[in-house]
């Protein structure tokens, strides 16, 4: 009985276990390969987040190339509608993509020198008549002023503009009981060249000194009331002369100042400053019938030597502008 239940159990107990042993190899390989899944998510996963990030150019952000800073020089010249102030806007036109220059307005010659002798200096470059510097050497021999004479820009020529009533033809030959010389400002150039005239013949300290801007000097000299002239420092043809030739020719007359002594050379350096020229009688159509001698002199471009020293490409870059604003206003 026994043999006959064991026959008829055991092929169905084979059976169960051959099932169940493929149900438990099934399962195993199954969850072999859930967990082989997840580990390869996983490595891939962790080569995502170590690989780069690709952006597309559209997205990527746009690098702004950092220019460099342009070299500032600031050039102390004059008054609007002064030549100073002409030159200086001449070159920082010419040097307007190489340097970022500053034209600085101020009263003239005098008050450059005082800006580029003040600490720190207030001033890179500066124009001055030749002869501020040698003044500013007397009236301040303590001063340690340091400039680099870089060019003389133009000539600029001594006037001395007379009512018609007054018959004297040159400075020597006026009354100084008589006749007032009328200077622009104290600070202008005219006021400079006045006392460095005295200083070099003592006797023209006997005119009486009248301060006045340039266009009341035209308007006192034209009153003829009380004669006077006009005592003033210009390159040829300036706006002033224009107006006082054009309009004013037949009540004003230009003298000459023929003086020796003016030639004398002065300052530290002992140099002569004014030369005798002559203004050529067709230079104005009716302030002088004939040739008229007076002193000139140098209209001079100064500059900084820290400055140089500190930007040497760009003073370069100056003087190859200068030369070139100099050159065009010749021709």
């Amino acid at each position: 009985m026994f043999r006959a239940l064991t026959r008829l159990i055991t092929p169905i107990t084979n059976s169960l276990t051959g099932r169940l042993r493929r149900d438990l190899m099934f399962r195993n390989r199954l969850e072999l390969s859930v967990v082989c899944t997840l580990v390869i998510c996983l490595v891939q996963q962790g080569h995502a987040q170590d690989a780069p990030v690709v952006k597309s150019v559209e997205d990527s952000p746009q690098v702004e190339t950092v220019k460099p800073k342009k070299p500032k020089i600031r050039i102390c010249t004059a008054q609007p509608g002064n030549n100073y102030h002409r030159y200086g806007t001449l070159l920082a036109d010419r040097l307007k993509d190489q340097a970022d220059v500053v034209v600085v307005e101020t009263r003239g010659s005098w008050e450059n020198l005082e800006m580029m002798d003040s600490n720190p200096r207030r001033c890179d470059a500066i124009i001055a008549q030749d002869d501020a510097h040698a003044l500013h050497q007397f009236e301040k021999p303590n001063s340690a002023l340091t400039v680099d004479r870089t060019a003389t820009v133009y000539p600029e020529y001594t006037h001395l503009l007379c009512h018609r009533k007054v018959k004297a033809n040159s400075l020597t030959e006026l009354d100084p009981e008589k006749h007032p010389i009328i200077v622009n400002q104290y600070g202008s150039g005219s006021y400079i060249t006045w006392r460095l005239f005295r200083r070099l013949n003592p006797d023209y300290k006997r005119f009486r000194i009248v301060e006045k801007n340039l266009d009341e000097g035209i308007l006192r000299v034209l009153d003829g009331s009380k004669p006077a002239c006009l005592f003033f420092v210009s390159g040829l043809g300036g706006d002033t002369l224009a107006t006082a030739d054009q309009t004013f020719g037949d009540q004003i007359k230009l003298l000459s100042i023929a003086d020796p002594k003016l030639t004398r050379k002065v300052g530290r350096d002992k140099r002569q400053i004014y030369r005798l020229s002559s203004i050529a009688a067709d230079t104005y159509r009716t302030l002088n019938k004939t040739s008229v001698t007076v002193p000139s002199l140098g209209a001079v471009f100064f500059t900084s030597p820290e400055w140089k020293a500190r930007y040497p490409e760009a003073a370069r870059r100056l003087a190859s502008a200068l030369l070139k604003v100099i050159s065009e206003s010749r021709k």
